[in-house]
């Protein structure tokens, strides 16, 4: 398994980079994965969503808006980590589900080894799978997921990763992982999200709570700062385990993840800034 380490850049780039990414998994019949962080607040909107609800809530008006090719709810990136795992089709570890399962739990094994107590939501009650869309496994494969809040984090299905609150406003657990997948070139695409903290750059309304929140360990940052923080600190334990989970080893190269001529990057690129794409339901 691969894994690139990538510096901050806007919704179209990572759009574009993680898409990429997919071609490449396709072509090299490797696992790939790309890490990814946000220059600016951007919502990702998922591949089914209606942008007119996004653009007339409230308290998310001036912030960016992108459309993710993998479906699930959208996400309010900026204070999260953006985890894109791309995995052949044909690899022995490679099913949608199997995916799924094993980047949720990379993070609970990791998490629970740290000190923290993390566990599966077991969904909504209709037990929908975060990822589902019309090529993605789960409970529901043959349409887009069902109606539900706009923003992931206010969403529960199956195999999220959830911390114990007291908060009413959040129930009795807080969401700070999910996921969404879609089949792309050979590959299938995950595109998953950890929310480190609460993004302070938007409404209180739409702030969710993240582990420097949740679950504060002494001596412990959970922040991202590109080092040797906390944050990075987790990521990489949770990218170890993930590729014993799918019997590789870990490569981290140096340098940011560089798509080949063939993965089709800029056409991506122009794509994801058209409003044809994003605009698009």
């Amino acid at each position: 398994m691969i894994a690139w380490w990538d510096p901050p850049a806007d919704g179209a780039t990572n759009m574009a980079l993680d898409e990429a990414l997919a071609a490449e998994a396709a072509r090299l019949d490797r696992v790939l994965v790309r890490i990814s962080t946000w220059s600016e607040p951007t919502l990702s909107l998922g591949a089914f969503q209606a942008i007119a609800e996004a653009r007339a809530h409230r308290a998310l008006e001036g912030v960016k808006i992108v459309r993710r090719p993998s479906g699930g709810g959208a996400i309010l990136h900026g204070s999260d980590v953006t985890l894109a795992v791309a995995v052949p089709r044909l690899h022995p570890r490679g099913g949608t589900q199997q995916l799924y399962d094993a980047v949720h739990g990379a993070l609970v094994a990791e998490l629970t080894a740290r000190g923290v107590v993390a566990g599966l939501s077991p969904g909504a009650a209709r037990g929908e799978r975060s990822g589902s869309d019309p090529e993605a496994s789960g409970a529901s494969t043959s349409g887009p997921p069902a109606e539900g809040p706009l923003l992931c984090f206010d969403r529960r299905a199956v195999g999220d990763v959830v911390l114990p609150v007291a908060d009413g406003r959040f129930g009795s657990d807080s969401k700070i992982l999910g996921s969404a997948q879609r089949r792309l070139r050979g590959a299938v695409l995950q595109h998953g999200s950890l929310l480190l903290g609460a993004n302070r750059l938007v409404a209180e309304d739409v702030r969710h709570p993240g582990l420097d929140q949740l679950q504060p360990i002494p001596g412990s940052d959970w922040g991202w700062r590109g080092g040797s923080s906390g944050g990075t600190a987790l990521v990489r334990g949770w990218l170890t385990r993930l590729a014993a989970t799918l019997g590789d080893g870990l490569e981290t190269p140096a340098g940011r993840f560089s798509p080949s001529p063939e993965a089709g990057y800029e056409e991506g690129l122009d794509r994801f800034r058209q409003d044809s794409w994003n605009a698009r339901r």
